[in-house]
C-alpha cells in the first residue's frame, strides 16, 4: 500500500521536527560563546527555546526555517544582541520638516545638551537652597529667567504643554464654566481634544461663536455666577481662512473684567508652540507670543517647551504672581514637575533668549533663518560627493503644529530612484537611520533639517544607496 501525499507530507514534517537540535546542543555552539559569556545563563537559554520554539511553528505552517544547531545559535546570538540595542536611537532628518513631532520635535543646542548632561550625572541644588542650607523649590530656578523674558509677575513649568493646561482647568475651574471660541476646541494631537483635557479636568466646556466667526459679544453674553474662565486656544495644526473673525486678547481682557457678579474670571491664553521671537523677520505669518499675551492682560499664559522655543519637553506657565501661586501649590505640581535634567536644559535654552544669540545658538532657529542659497550649497556638495542625483528647489516645511502651512525656500537633493519608498526604506535601516521623503516618485532630502556634523553620514548613506543601482 502506498502512502498518500498527505501522509509524505506528515512523515517529512516529523522528520524535520526531529531534526531539529536540543537545547544543550545549541548551547554548545561556539556562536553563542560571546552571548554565554556576557549574559546569565538563564537568558541565553530562554533565548535558544525561542529561536527553537519559533523555528518548530514555522515548520508547522509549512515555511522554511533555520534548522542546524549553528544557525539556531546564531539567530539567538542575534535575539539577545537585538536586546541590548536601545529603542530610542538618533536619527538624522533630512525631510524638512523643522519642528518634526515624531521625530523629538525640535533638537536643543549644544549648550542645552550639556547642562542636561551634567545636571543628570551628579548631585545639583535640585531642591536645596544653597544659601540658607535648608530644603529649598525646584520650581524657583526657571522663575527669574521667565520673568525677563516674558515681563510676567511669576512663571514655572511642568512636563508638557497639555499638563500645564489640565493643571490650569483642575486649580481653578473644576466645578465651573470655562468659555471657548467653538473654532478653538479643537484636536492637539495624538487624539488629545480640549474638551476632553477640560472635562477630565472636572470643568464645563462652553462653547461660544461659530467655528469661523466669534465676536467678544458672544463671550459677554454666557458669562455668568458659574464663570470662572477665559480660555484662548492655539489652534495648533487647524486655520480657517476667508470669512472668519476673533476677538483680540485685550478685547477678552475687557469681558473677563466686565463680569458683574463680583466673581473674578480669568483670563487663560494657551499660545501653543513657546515662540519668543517674532517670526516675521523670517518671513513666516505672525505667531503668537507669550510676552504679547502679558503685555494684552492675560492672568495666565500656556506654552511648549519643547517646539519653537527649542528647549527639552515642558510646559511653561507664566502670568500674575497670585495665579501662578495658585498652580505652584496645587497637589498636581508634584504629578507634573519637571526633572532636573528637564530644568537645566530649559535653562540653558532660556539663557540663548536673553543674551541674544539664539538665532546663532539654537538649532531650530538656525534651521529656519538659513537661507536658500546656503542650502543650495550643501544640496550641491552632497550632489558632487555622491556623484548622482540632483540639486532643485522645493519648501521646508515648519511643522509641529507651529505655523500650520507655512514654509522656507529651499534646495534640495533629489534622485530619480526606481524604487523611491524602498530605497527610502534602506535609509531609515541604517545603523544611524536618514529620514527622508518621497515626493512625485523621487526620493528627497533637504539640507535644511541636517545638522552640519551629519553631512558625512548624508553622503556615506548616499554613495551606499547609489552603489546598489549599478
Amino acid at each position: 500500500m502506498t502512502m498518500s501525499n498527505s501522509a509524505h507530507e506528515r512523515a517529512d514534517l516529523s522528520d524535520k521536527l526531529r531534526s531539529l537540535p536540543s537545547v544543550d546542543r545549541v548551547l554548545s555552539e561556539p556562536a553563542l560563546g560571546e552571548a554565554a559569556a556576557r549574559w546569565p545563563r538563564a537568558h541565553v537559554v530562554e533565548a535558544v527555546r525561542e529561536e527553537l520554539a519559533s523555528a518548530r511553528s514555522m515548520l508547522s505552517n509549512g515555511r522554511e526555517a533555520s534548522v542546524t544547531a549553528s544557525e539556531i545559535a546564531e539567530s539567538a546570538q542575534r535575539a539577545l544582541e537585538g536586546q541590548l540595542r536601545p529603542s530610542l536611537r538618533p536619527v538624522i532628518n533630512a525631510t524638512g520638516v523643522v519642528i518634526h513631532t515624531n521625530l523629538g520635535r525640535a533638537p536643543v543646542s549644544e549648550a542645552a545638551a550639556r547642562a542636561m548632561s551634567e545636571a543628570a550625572g551628579g548631585y545639583s541644588n535640585l531642591e536645596y537652597d544653597l544659601d540658607g542650607g535648608k530644603r529649598g523649590s525646584r520650581a524657583n530656578h526657571l522663575e527669574s529667567l521667565l520673568q525677563a523674558l516674558t515681563g510676567a509677575e511669576a512663571g514655572i513649568a511642568v512636563n508638557n504643554n497639555a499638563a500645564a493646561l489640565f493643571l490650569a482647568m483642575a486649580a481653578y475651574c473644576h466645578g465651573r464654566e470655562v468659555i471657548v471660541s467653538r473654532g478653538q476646541a479643537v484636536e492637539i494631537g495624538g487624539g488629545f481634544r480640549i474638551p476632553d483635557v477640560l472635562r477630565d479636568a472636572g470643568a464645563t466646556l462652553v462653547e461660544v461663536g461659530t467655528t469661523n466667526r466669534t465676536r467678544p459679544s458672544d463671550y459677554a453674553a454666557a458669562m455668568g455666577e458659574d464663570t470662572a474662565a477665559i480660555l484662548r486656544v492655539h489652534s495648533s495644526n487647524f486655520r480657517i481662512v476667508g470669512f472668519t473673525e476673533e476677538p483680540s486678547l485685550a478685547e477678552l481682557r475687557t469681558v473677563a473684567d466686565s463680569n458683574g457678579n463680583g466673581v473674578p474670571t480669568l483670563l487663560i491664553d494657551d499660545v501653543g508652540s513657546g515662540c519668543l521671537l517674532d517670526t516675521r523677520q523670517f518671513g513666516l505669518a505672525y505667531e503668537p507670543r507669550p510676552q504679547d499675551s502679558i503685555e494684552a492682560g492675560a492672568d495666565l499664559v500656556l506654552f511648549s517647551g519643547d517646539k519653537l522655543l527649542s528647549g527639552p519637553q515642558a510646559g511653561l506657565i507664566v502670568g500674575k504672581r497670585s495665579a501662578v501661586d495658585r498652580l505652584r501649590s496645587h497637589a498636581l505640581m508634584r504629578v507634573l514637575r519637571l526633572d532636573k535634567a528637564a530644568i537645566a536644559g530649559l535653562s540653558a535654552t532660556l539663557q540663548h533668549y536673553l543674551l541674544g544669540e539664539a538665532v546663532e545658538c539654537v538649532p531650530v532657529w538656525r534651521m529656519i533663518a538659513a537661507e536658500p542659497e546656503q542650502l543650495r550649497e550643501r544640496a550641491e556638495m552632497w550632489r558632487a560627493a555622491v556623484g548622482a542625483g540632483e540639486t532643485e528647489s522645493s519648501d521646508s516645511p515648519i511643522g509641529g503644529g507651529s505655523l500650520p502651512a507655512e514654509t522656507r525656500p529651499t534646495f534640495v537633493w533629489s534622485l530619480d530612484h526606481p524604487h523611491p519608498a524602498a530605497a527610502a526604506r534602506a535609509l531609515r535601516g541604517r545603523e544611524i537611520p536618514v529620514i527622508a521623503r518621497v515626493e512625485h516618485e523621487r526620493l528627497i532630502l533637504d539640507p535644511r533639517t541636517v545638522l552640519a556634523d551629519e553631512d558625512s553620514a548624508v553622503i556615506e548613506a548616499l554613495r551606499q544607496l547609489v552603489g546598489g543601482l549599478d
